[in-house]
């Protein structure tokens, strides 16, 4: 399921990034502001990372990065040029746009994290290793039975103080294997 990312909030990060970025080329400040000031055509962009595997995409690099300063993606085509992407974007606004927006530290910006969409052209998902899977595949088994330790703590705890002996053997017994197997997750390397 996608999240539909509002125009409000496109707008927002637009005017926020304008204001505290320097892009490399005057040309893609100027298609920025055209979409900031165009609500149809802005409706149909979507900010993504890896822009160059969409069909239809655009990149700006502000100042200080090491990226070229504006590459422009049309049917596996790379272009340079930001005045035949602005009318491309102008001529063609019923299709779907991607932006990529070069600049330092974006993943620590909640702007730029609030109007990131998937891009569904390249999964980052699909890039995940193998190795990183099972690696995480097995953090996530061995938070589960941290969490079913707590919990049964808490119920043994409970046994205790309305004297139900037993139950209070049962879930001993319970917590034991629960251990056990805790202990032997514990020993397994996370390759």
């Amino acid at each position: 399921m996608s999240i539909q990312i509002t125009l409000e909030a496109k707008k927002a990060f637009i005017g926020w990034f304008l204001d505290r970025h320097q892009l490399k080329r005057r040309e893609s400040m100027w298609i920025l502001n055209y979409l900031l000031n165009h609500d149809i055509v802005l409706n149909k962009v979507h900010f993504v990372e890896d822009v160059e595997k969409t069909p239809r995409g655009m990149m700006m690099s502000t100042v200080g990065m090491e990226n070229d300063p504006f590459l422009f993606y049309k049917d596996g085509k790379v272009f340079t040029d930001p005045e035949q992407a602005f009318h491309e974007v102008r001529l063609n606004w019923r299709e779907d746009m991607y932006l990529e927006l070069i600049f330092r530290d974006p993943w620590k910006t909640e702007q730029y994290l609030a109007i990131l969409e998937d891009n569904p052209y390249y999964k980052w998902n699909d890039q995940v290793s193998p190795e990183l899977s099972i690696e995480v595949d097995h953090a996530l088994e061995k938070l589960l039975l941290i969490d079913q330790k707590d919990k049964l703590l808490d119920r043994i705890d409970q046994a205790l103080e309305t004297g139900d002996k037993a139950n209070f053997i049962a879930l001993s017994s319970q917590l034991k294997d629960l251990e056990k197997d805790l202990t032997e997750k514990q020993k397994k390397p996370n390759l």
